[in-house]
């Protein structure tokens, strides 16, 4: 059924076993902007499949960072859903959800009352067979996206399927028929979806289990620890690949992670291929949350004679190349985005599944007398509704308007506020409070029955403090260099101060004070921040 949308702001959230993703839209007359998009990592406490535990974590991210907007759109991944082509008669498109139902409890391996199905209703109709691309899904996973976003104070307004919206950020990135087949490679920490769009359809997807570490740090070669590859697949050849404890000479974790990648994409477009042979891919596209997305574009295209891109869809929504590259893990929730503002007939969405026509509603069609009434009946509510209701709502359109735009003016006055806070915070977290420095030093120095403090130097650009001092021995200096060193502020580990002692000379001024020395003092959180 094809509804359209009066709303003109749109969240939709996607998320796998470490990040949640958001992408904050306003769509006017079909068309999207995107206002806000970014990912949020899922902290160690809260359990993905807790729908409590997450929903109240969303509900969070989105008060601290003001979004209002309660309509979401979310999607069902790939492992999550069954997916079955079907060949059947297109005489007649209102009989085609009875038609799927029918076929589909065959298909599936649980009573068909423990799921929900829907389909991609073909785009052209024929007299003859179509292939019909059915989803089925339990009804405790719909249960679940549905408490979430009841915990998350959201409205469901759309459950989608992700291998579609990925199809959806193709079709954004190069038209529905530039290309006759494009491979869309989605990587995720522990699946990675591997999507066949081929004529502007979805005609093959799989999932493949590759769980992938965090690197040691940014760019490094190395993973976090020894991690297993586990490549789960319904064929026979599945495989695991252990991470030994030390490696040959020049192969690093990623280089494993990303060759066991390339093998599942392998896997996948041979898959296809078998069901549809002759058929050469195009293009490949790599997305993902990993931060190995080149690495594997690289050798996927020396593997392929295709042309191999990493997802970037700045062009689609005219954003700078730099701000689309930052987009690479947000096709599945851009897809959802540009699907939701198109014809939804055509989509996937296991919260309003199609549905069979019953008999009731064909004989009430045939009821002539009842078909009559209820014309005039019509009619009578649409001069009702041209004379009176009609103005009013004129009126009510035109106060909605301006109630929108001044909640836009609020929401901009507001975001300049707080970019002028942050530049003020950013002005004082710079600056070095030179009274607040010196009462810490002075509670580390010695009384001056063992130190005398000569001279004092203060150098803000380099945080420095330099300190000529006579004392009664070289001990004494020693000493208060230690102290100085271990002073940490309450509740932190990391040092404070950054001391050194300079050269020592026995030229003091008086017997008390024989030995001249000077101490350097950095100010080391101003210089890590720097």
């Amino acid at each position: 059924m094809s509804l359209r949308k009066t709303d003109r702001n749109i969240l939709a959230v996607d998320w796998d076993t470490r990040y949640v993703r958001f992408v904050h839209a306003k769509i006017r007359k079909g068309t999207v902007r995107i206002d806000r998009l970014f990912s949020v990592d899922v902290p160690e406490q809260v359990e993905i499949d807790n729908a409590e535990q997450l929903g109240g974590m969303i509900r969070g991210v989105l008060k601290q960072q003001k979004i209002r907007t309660d309509r979401v759109i979310l999607d069902v991944p790939r492992d999550k859903a069954l997916l079955t082509t079907l060949k059947l008669p297109m005489t007649d498109p209102n009989e085609l959800p009875a038609m799927v139902e029918f076929q589909i409890g065959k298909e599936i391996p649980f009573p068909l009352s423990q799921a929900v199905v829907d389909f991609a209703m073909p785009e052209t109709s024929s007299d003859g067979p179509a292939d019909v691309l059915v989803g089925t899904v339990r009804r405790d996973i719909v249960s679940y996206y549905q408490q979430t976003c009841e915990h998350a104070g959201l409205k469901l307004a759309r459950l989608g399927l992700r291998p579609y919206a990925n199809k959806e950020a193709i079709h954004g990135l190069f038209g529905p028929g530039r290309f006759q087949c494009v491979v869309m490679v989605d990587i995720g920490p522990r699946l990675t979806e591997i999507d066949v769009v081929m004529n502007g359809k979805l005609s093959f997807s799989r999932a493949g289990s590759v769980s992938i570490p965090k690197p040691i740090a940014p760019g490094s070669d190395q993973l976090q620890a020894d991690s297993a590859i586990l490549s789960t697949d319904d064929s026979t050849d599945s495989a695991i690949i252990q991470f030994p404890k030390s490696h040959a000479p020049g192969t690093s974790d990623v280089d494993r992670v990303v060759s066991a990648l390339v093998v599942e994409v392998t896997r996948t477009i041979e898959a296809f291929r078998s069901s549809t042979p002759g058929v050469d891919v195009e293009m490949i596209v790599v997305g993902g949350s990993v931060g190995m997305e080149e690495q594997v574009a690289r050798a996927l295209k020396e593997r392929y004679s295709a042309t191999v891109e990493v997802y970037n869809p700045s062009a689609q929504f005219g954003w700078p190349e730099e701000k689309g590259k930052e987009a690479r893990a947000f096709s599945a929730a851009l897809g959802l985005v540009s699907a939701y503002a198109g014809d939804s007939q055509f989509d996937f969405d296991f919260l309003h599944p199609k549905r069979t026509v019953t008999a009731a509603e064909r004989r009430l069609k045939k009821a002539p007398l009842i078909g009559v009434a209820a014309l005039l009946f019509v009619s009578a509510i649409g001069v009702l509704y041209w004379k009176v209701i009609n103005p009013k709502r004129a009126e009510l359109s035109g106060i909605r308007e301006q109630i929108d735009d001044y909640k836009e003016r609020l929401e901009d006055l507001e975001a300049i506020e707080e970019k002028r806070i942050a530049v003020a915070d950013a002005f004082d977290k710079d600056q070095v409070i030179w009274l607040d420095e010196m009462n810490r030093l002075c509670t580390l120095l010695p009384s001056n029955k063992t130190m005398l403090l000569k001279f004092i130097d203060m150098d803000a650009d380099d945080a420095e403090i330099n300190l000529k001092l006579e004392s009664k021995d070289r001990q004494t200096v020693l000493d208060s260099v230690d102290k100085i060193d271990g002073y940490r502020l309450r509740g932190e580990d990391k040092a404070y101060f950054n001391a050194l002692a300079g050269g020592m000379t026995e030229s003091g001024s008086r017997d008390q004070y024989p030995t001249s020395s000077n101490i350097n003092v950095v100010i080391e959180r101003m210089v890590q921040e720097d």
